[in-house]
C-alpha cells in the first residue's frame, strides 16, 4: 500500500469477521460429544498424547491461518485525507476504492460497537447524499484517533484545513461548545420505554399467557416484532446528550453501540415535535427531523433522526426554535405542539366520516417562512418546515374522500420520519393550499437572488 494511506488497526479484520469465527468455534465445541472427551481423556491416561497433541496443533493451525489471512486483508486497507476527499481501499484479489468529496458528506460519526469497546477501538463513518451504499465506514481504529479523524474531517467539510495536532491533545466535539440537551437520565430513558404503546401491548400480551391456555410458541412472533422496537428506543435514549457547534449539533447516545454523531443544521429539512398519549402523564415530547443525504434510519444503519428522545416540553420547544425557521414567540403563537391556535386549513365536520378521531386535530398553517402542520388527538403532533424545502405537491382523493367530497394535499420531502400533508380538506380549501403552496421560494430562486 502507498505511504500516503493510514493503516487501520490490525484487529479490523477478526473484528469484522467475529461472529464467523465465533460460530466456527461453538460448532467445534458443540460437536465434542461424551465419546471424544472420553477417547482423549483414554489416551492421556495410556500415556498415548499423540492424538492430543495432533488435535491441538491443528486447532494452533487453523487460528495461524486465520491470523495469517487477516493480515494479507490488514495490508490491502487503508485510507487517506486529500485536499479535496476522504478514500478507502480495500480487497486482496479486487481491489475496492471509495471516495467521497468534502463538499457532498452530510455527517461524519464514530461508532463504538461492542465488541469494538472491548478493545477500545471505534469506526468512523462518513455519511454522503445518496442511497444505502453512500456511507463509507473507515473501520477499526483506536478510540482517540477515531476522534482526531472525525474532527480532522468535519474541519475540512467546513472549509477549513485542520492543524496538526496530536491523538491525545484533539477534543472530542462532543464534549465542547454549547450544551442544548444535558444527558438524559437512565430512569427517564426505561420511564419512556415502558410507556410507549408497544410495550404495553407487550405487557398485554404476558398477561393473556398467563390467564389463557395459549403456549409461549403462540406469542413468539409477535415478541420478535416488538421486542427490536422497545430496544430501539432504548439504545436511542441512553445516556443522550446534544451540544451545538459552529452550526453542527453533536450527538452521543447508546447502550450497546456508543455512537457519537453529528447533523449539520443546515442539512435539516423538517422537524417533528410528538406527544404519544401515555408521556402526558409526565408531560414528556420526543423531536424528531428528516435529514437531506440520510433517508430513514432502517435503510443503512444510519444514525439516529432523534434531536430529543424524551425530555421536557421547553426542551422540544427550544431544539424547535433551533432547527425550524420559527423563534420562540412564532411557535407559541402558532405551532404550540398541544394543537393548533390560528389554523387556515382545517377539516369540516362531514370529515368525521373520514378521520371521527382526529377530526378537530388535523390543521395547516401557512406562515412568511413555515409550514405548520397538526394532527392527532391521543398522540399529539406538529411539524413544521421551511416551504423552500418542500420537493413535490400531490393532491389525492381515496374512496372513502370522493364519497363525502374530499382531498389531501401531501407535500414530498426528503426521506425521514417527517411527513406532512393537509388532511381532509374540501376541494376549494386544497386547491388554495396547493395554489398557495406553488408559489413558495425554491432553493434555485433563492441562489439566484443570492447571487
Amino acid at each position: 500500500m502507498n505511504e500516503d494511506y493510514r493503516r487501520v488497526h490490525r484487529l479490523t479484520p477478526l473484528l469484522r469477521f467475529w461472529t464467523v469465527i465465533l460460530a466456527a468455534v461453538t460448532i467445534f465445541f458443540v460437536n465434542l460429544d461424551i465419546a471424544a472427551i472420553g477417547a482423549a481423556l483414554g489416551w492421556l491416561g495410556s500415556g498415548n498424547i499423540l492424538p492430543v497433541l495432533i488435535g491441538a496443533g491443528a486447532f494452533l493451525v487453523g487460528c495461524g491461518l486465520v491470523w495469517l489471512v487477516s493480515q494479507v486483508w490488514w495490508r490491502a486497507t487503508g485510507y487517506r485525507l486529500t485536499e479535496e476527499e476522504v478514500s478507502l481501499k480495500n480487497g486482496v484479489l479486487n481491489t475496492r476504492l471509495r471516495t467521497a468529496r468534502y463538499d457532498r458528506i452530510q455527517a461524519v460519526d464514530v461508532v463504538e460497537s461492542v465488541i469494538a469497546r472491548i478493545f477500545r477501538l471505534a469506526a468512523v463513518r462518513v455519511e454522503t447524499a445518496g442511497g444505502g451504499d453512500s456511507v463509507i465506514e473507515i473501520a477499526y481504529l483506536p478510540r482517540d484517533v477515531a476522534e482526531q479523524l472525525r474532527a480532522e474531517v468535519l474541519e475540512r467539510t467546513r472549509g477549513t484545513v485542520p492543524a496538526a495536532v496530536s491523538a491525545v491533545a484533539a477534543p472530542a466535539a462532543d464534549t465542547a461548545g454549547q450544551v442544548v440537551i444535558p444527558e438524559i437520565p437512565i430512569a427517564r430513558s426505561l420511564t419512556g420505554a415502558a410507556l410507549q404503546g408497544v410495550s404495553l401491548s407487550a405487557a398485554l400480551i404476558i398477561v393473556g399467557l398467563v390467564i389463557t391456555p395459549l403456549t409461549w410458541a403462540a406469542a413468539l412472533p409477535v415478541a420478535i416484532g416488538i421486542v427490536p422496537v422497545i430496544w430501539n428506543q432504548i439504545d436511542s435514549s441512553w445516556r443522550f446528550t446534544a451540544r451545538l457547534t459552529d452550526g453542527t449539533l453533536h450527538l452521543s447516545y447508546g447502550l450497546a453501540d456508543r455512537r457519537r454523531q453529528s447533523i449539520p443544521l443546515r442539512r435539516i429539512h423538517g422537524v417533528t415535535v410528538h406527544q404519544p398519549v401515555l408521556w402526558r402523564i409526565p408531560g414528556w415530547w420526543c423531536v424528531k427531523v428528516s435529514v437531506a443525504g440520510y433517508g430513514a434510519e432502517n435503510e443503512k444503519g444510519s444514525g439516529t433522526t432523534q434531536l430529543l428522545p424524551v425530555g421536557s416540553r421547553g426542551q422540544a420547544l427550544a431544539l424547535l426554535a433551533l432547527v425550524s425557521p420559527l423563534d420562540a414567540v412564532t411557535i407559541e403563537a402558532s405551532a404550540r405542539p398541544e394543537g393548533a391556535t390560528i389554523p387556515m386549513f382545517t377539516s369540516p365536520p362531514v370529515a368525521g366520516w373520514v378521520s371521527p378521531v382526529d377530526l378537530h386535530q388535523q390543521a395547516v398553517t401557512l406562515l412568511a417562512d413555515a409550514v405548520v402542520v397538526h394532527r392527532g388527538r391521543f398522540g399529539r403532533r406538529v411539524s413544521v418546515i421551511d416551504p423552500a424545502h418542500i420537493q413535490e405537491l400531490s393532491l389525492t382523493r381515496g374512496p372513502l374522500q370522493q364519497m363525502f367530497g374530499l382531498c389531501t394535499v401531501r407535500f414530498d420531502l426528503v426521506p425521514g420520519p417527517v411527513r406532512m400533508a393537509g388532511e381532509d380538506l374540501t376541494p376549494e380549501a386544497g386547491g388554495v393550499l396547493l395554489d398557495a403552496l406553488r408559489q413558495r421560494e425554491l432553493p434555485a430562486q433563492r441562489s439566484n437572488q443570492w447571487r
